[in-house]
């Protein structure tokens, strides 16, 4: 079973969303970067983003979000900043990179 924590919220200036997604795994890193590969290549066709690695993070860059996807030993951390006009998606957002983490996850 996974361990799940989902997040959003506002930052206190009201400007800016952050989604938080953090998921347990068990998985070698190897493993981690292909999915992670996979999760950012599949937001840049729905959304438009572009991302890249910088060290052992998967950055994620686009006019309205930026943010980052890191695995540590046993644990997957999201997190999204968005901007005015993607944090009025910010739940659909959240959720559909949620289902899709899950859904590799679990097929790993």
């Amino acid at each position: 079973m996974l361990k799940r924590r989902n997040r959003v919220f506002a930052l206190k200036n009201g400007k800016k969303v952050t989604i938080l997604i953090e998921r347990e795994h068990d998985l070698h890193i190897d493993d981690v970067a292909v999915m992670s590969e996979l999760i950012a290549d599949e937001l840049a066709n729905k959304y438009g983003i572009e991302w890249s690695w910088q060290d052992d993070r998967l950055i994620i860059d686009h006019m309205s979000a930026r943010g980052f996807l890191h695995s540590q030993h046993g644990k997957i951390t999201i997190q999204l900043k968005l901007g005015f006009a993607a944090s009025l998606f910010a739940s659909s957002i959240e959720n559909s990179i949620s289902k899709r983490l899950d859904q590799l996850l679990i097929t790993q």
